[in-house]
């Protein structure tokens, strides 16, 4: 009888133990892009909330597509500025959850880490100076190039370059846009910006109620720029929230 009870035993715990694999089949890999304007005070403060940390969890949350139980999955992250200046050069954090087997105070401790990363980066917009104009154009352009998934504009979507001012002149026929957007190519990029399915484009339209009718006209230039020349998925929301 101690023998079978054994036995039986044996065949139980084994089973538990098949049934339980610790290492990642699959493993989903996300890369996330956040480029935030900081043409002036007002539009920081107004990104700095909308990017706070539980708008920025659900973000994360919802592009991993988590349920309860954690998943197998990487996500890269990358945080850059809009300003003057056509460079791009971001802040990387990344964070990786690919072994059944951890324990899940490890995860929440990655957890913990990569947004203390991310808070980090917003209070670095304190330290930029006020800016007289907006490059956003050649900023997202390299981001695009670089990024291989979504890309989180927190702007109000107005261009004032040396090329363009929307606030003087916004393009609003199709021939305007086209002539706006080789002009802004001719002058920001020697390089073409390679085209990918993968990726998309989500502004966060930070806009005050005394340009609405720039930012409502710079809303069809964006949309119309990546769509038709990079075939990309171009959506508008109001907040995080609403993606």
């Amino acid at each position: 009888m101690k023998k079978t009870t054994i036995i039986c035993s044996l065949v139980v715990v084994l089973a538990f133990f098949s049934s339980c694999e610790t290492e990642c089949k699959t493993v989903m890999t996300k890369n996330i892009t956040v480029l935030v304007d900081a043409t002036d005070s007002t539009l920081i403060d107004k990104a700095k909330y909308e990017l706070r940390k539980e708008n920025f969890e659900q973000l994360i949350s919802q592009e991993l597509d988590l349920e309860d139980n954690p998943k197998c999955f990487t996500v890269n992250y990358d945080f850059g500025i809009i300003s003057t200046h056509s460079y791009y050069n971001p802040t990387s954090t990344a964070l990786s959850h690919t072994d059944w087997g951890q324990a899940r105070n490890k995860l929440v401790i990655g957890w913990r880490d990569f947004y203390a990363s991310h808070e980090e980066n917003l209070k670095s917009l304190d330290s930029i100076n006020q800016m007289e104009s907006t490059s956003l154009f050649p900023t997202l352009m390299k981001a695009i190039n670089k990024t291989d998934g979504t890309i989180i504009v927190v702007s109000d979507l107005i261009e004032n370059n040396p090329v363009v001012n929307f606030y003087k002149n916004p393009p609003s026929t199709p021939e305007q846009m086209e002539k706006t957007y080789n002009e802004m190519v001719g002058y920001y990029l020697p390089d073409s910006v390679r085209k990918g399915a993968e990726r998309e484009v989500v502004f966060i339209v930070m806009s005050e109620p005394k340009n609405s009718g720039v930012v409502h006209k710079a809303r069809a230039f964006w949309k119309y720029a990546l769509e038709e020349h990079l075939g990309l998925n171009v959506t508008f929301a109001d907040g995080i929230s609403t993606i």
